[in-house]
């Protein structure tokens, strides 16, 4: 059995979101603030059945909640239909056991299970926080907001103080068990079935890594030390053996330290009877020290590191971060296995991890990514199903698509979109997108917006373009201007980009195409643009048959006239802007560096009556032209298909 799906309504920024939980391990990634852990809270949240605070409410549903308090304050709808009505925060759990044997138990999902149909294979569980508080407590807790004096009144500062004051009294969780034939037919379960099902386990971002005296709870030395209490029985046989040993080490020391602290002890207190207390008729005073080294060594067990050829230590702190990260995410994942084994082993083990990239350099990032799931198998005899977030492209380019969710930011709430569902829909371009992001340091899933460009001297210049566009004015159309955005900047070329769109226009997030007209005589030969009939460019043929309305693998040749003739609307498809060279002062270049040259023709010695032959570009080095201008004459000339292109990305809004 597995946990297939999750539905959550109201909160935070999750109004109506659902997420599509993989086998194995699910990774969540997108921009800040896109609720990317809010999922993991919830689940935390309800499993220890914590309270529901007025922060956890989402901000788009606390008016129309106002609203329905008013109208029932003025009984323009009974309690029951306020009930019914409002706006529950809750969250659903559907199970798969379509995979298991009929015939094995299902423990810990049993209980959940309230459909008498043998061929159903899914199971339901419904947690929400529902109004718990009598109609007359809640009248009496928001008299004084919506009547004064007998009167109607609206004090909407007022509603919210009471709300915040008193939220958990309002609410309280409910646990339900519903059939997936029947949603009206529904069971009440408790907490502890619940909790026997889902196991579950969080690192959060904020990883304490210190360890020498460290008393939090996930420290390093509480970790290791927790093979004290732990049962025999349930511990690794690997390691059993030798943790009696260690114990009955403990306990004989424990014996000898404490028959020697008592002696000594004694001997000091009894120098002290001349003080006058005790006499002979009071009870005499003794010493029994109760020392326990186990203690000692929970508190004072620190990790430390070791020279193989000097046989020297060395403490934990002479070592990286990013190392003691890691080796803290170790321990704390075999800490959870062990606690799994002490449970019902039918049971389905949820595990959060957030952010694991902290402090690691890309290759420990990448090397992470790649062995977690043996690493799971091996610490553990039941399947664990495990939640990451992260904004590391190399923890991202290293997880299977098909596992990815991108957590999408719009005006309705964040949605968590399946990234399998798009590789179903678009195998042809599947194979190409996952090698680029595997080969590349993709920052896609955690931008703003996109810039697709062709080569070196793009890439190099857009940044600076960027900054003078800005220094002009062109930005300020918006008040959150595109140089304080977060934008990727990727080089993909003319060749590839249309392989790109569909997925970015999945995505939701707008996306710039900075491309070369590469104008051709014919399907072989090249041309400068004014004697040019077609063009070498895929991603600009692609744009044309979409908006010719033909077959996207079409074999027909694109005229030239027909891509220089298109228009502003033409050039956007869904969330995508494209833009290639254009003419000015009379004269269109073919490429990046021949628009350059063209508006900045005193730099490159090109005076009087110019052709477009003389703006071709013949250097070895594209990085060297792009770094020549920067350097050489800072006050250069954008083209302007550049600009118009800028301007048209500031401009576009990132929620959808």
């Amino acid at each position: 059995m597995r946990l297939s799906n999750i539905k959550i309504k109201n909160y935070r920024l999750l109004i109506d979101a659902e997420l599509k939980v993989d086998d194995s391990i699910t990774l969540i990634v997108g921009r800040n603030n896109t609720a990317k852990t809010s999922c993991a809270e919830l689940i935390d949240k309800v499993l220890k059945n914590r309270a529901l605070s007025y922060d956890d409410y989402p901000l788009k549903k606390r008016k129309y909640a106002y609203i329905l308090l008013a109208q029932f304050m003025r009984n323009k709808i009974s309690f029951e239909n306020l009930c019914k009505i409002f706006p529950l925060t809750a969250i659903d759990f559907y199970v798969d056991y379509s995979l298991d044997d009929p015939n094995m138990n299902l423990g810990a999902l049993s209980p959940f299970i309230i459909d008498v149909d043998v061929d159903s294979t899914m199971a339901i569980i419904h947690a929400e926080y529902s109004i718990k508080i009598s109609e007359d407590s809640l009248r009496i807790m928001f008299e004084t907001c919506f009547f004064e004096n007998n009167k109607f009144v609206c004090k909407p500062e007022d509603v919210r103080d009471v709300s915040i004051a008193n939220f958990a009294k309002i609410f309280g969780l409910n646990i339900y068990a519903i059939n997936p034939k029947n949603e009206n037919d529904n069971q009440l379960k408790t907490q502890k079935e619940l909790v026997d099902l889902f196991p579950f386990y969080s690192i959060p971002a904020e990883r304490m890594l210190g360890e020498n005296g460290d008393h939090n709870i996930n420290s390093l030395g509480t970790l290791i030390s927790g093979y004290f209490s732990a049962d025999i029985e349930n511990l690794d046989p690997k390691v059993s053996e030798e943790v009696k040993i260690l114990r009955k080490t403990v306990e004989d020391a424990n014996i000898k330290l404490q028959r020697q602290s008592s002696e000594l002890l004694g001997t000091i207190v009894n120098r002290a009877v001349g003080f006058g207390y005790p006499n002979a008729e009071e009870l005499q005073l003794g010493v029994n020290t109760r020392l326990q080294i186990d203690d000692q060594i929970k508190d004072k067990t620190e990790l430390t590191y070791t020279s193989v050829e000097m046989g020297e230590s060395l403490p934990s702190s002479h070592n990286g971060l990013g190392y003691k990260n890691l080796i803290k995410i170790e321990f704390m994942l075999a800490d959870f296995a062990e606690k799994i084994k002490l449970g019902n082993l039918a049971c389905i083990p949820l595990l959060f991890i957030e952010e694991p990239e902290s402090h690691m350099h890309p290759q420990m990032q990448h090397t992470f990514a790649g062995y977690l799931e043996k690493f799971l198998r091996e610490i553990s005899d039941v399947h664990i199903q495990t939640f990451l977030t992260s904004h590391s492209a190399h923890i991202a380019n290293n997880i299977e698509f098909s596992k990815i969710r991108y957590a999408q930011k719009t005006i309705k709430g964040v949605i968590y979109k399946n990234l399998n569902t798009f590789a179903k829909d678009n195998e042809g371009n599947m194979d190409f997108i996952n090698k680029y992001l595997t080969l590349s340091r993709c920052d896609l899933f955690f931008a703003d917006k996109v810039i697709f460009v062709e080569g070196a001297s793009e890439r190099l210049l857009l940044p600076d373009m960027i900054e003078k566009c800005d220094r002009d004015g062109l930005f300020n159309a918006k008040k959150y201007k595109l140089p304080s955005q977060y934008y990727a900047l990727i080089e993909i070329g003319g060749a590839y980009a249309n392989k790109f769109i569909p997925f970015v226009n999945f995505l939701g997030i707008p996306c710039l195409i900075l491309t070369d007209i590469d104008s051709m005589e014919d399907g072989r030969t090249k041309a400068i643009v004014s004697k040019g009939k077609t063009t070498s460019n895929a991603t600009l043929k692609w744009w044309m048959r979409k908006v010719k309305g033909l077959p996207e693998n079409g074999t027909s040749t694109i005229d030239l006239a027909e891509i220089i003739a298109l228009t502003d609307a033409q050039k956007t498809i869904g969330k995508c802007h494209i833009e290639f060279q254009v003419k000015e002062q009379g004269l269109c270049g073919r490429s990046l560096e021949e628009a350059v040259k063209n508006v900045n023709r005193n730099h490159y010695g090109l005076k009087g009556s110019i052709t477009e032959e003389d703006l071709e570009f013949t250097d070895k080095s594209k990085t060297d032209f792009a770094l020549n201008l920067v350097c050489a004459n800072p006050n250069y000339i954008i083209p302007k298909y550049i600009k118009d292109g800028l301007v048209w990305l500031n401009e576009q809004n990132v929620l959808v």
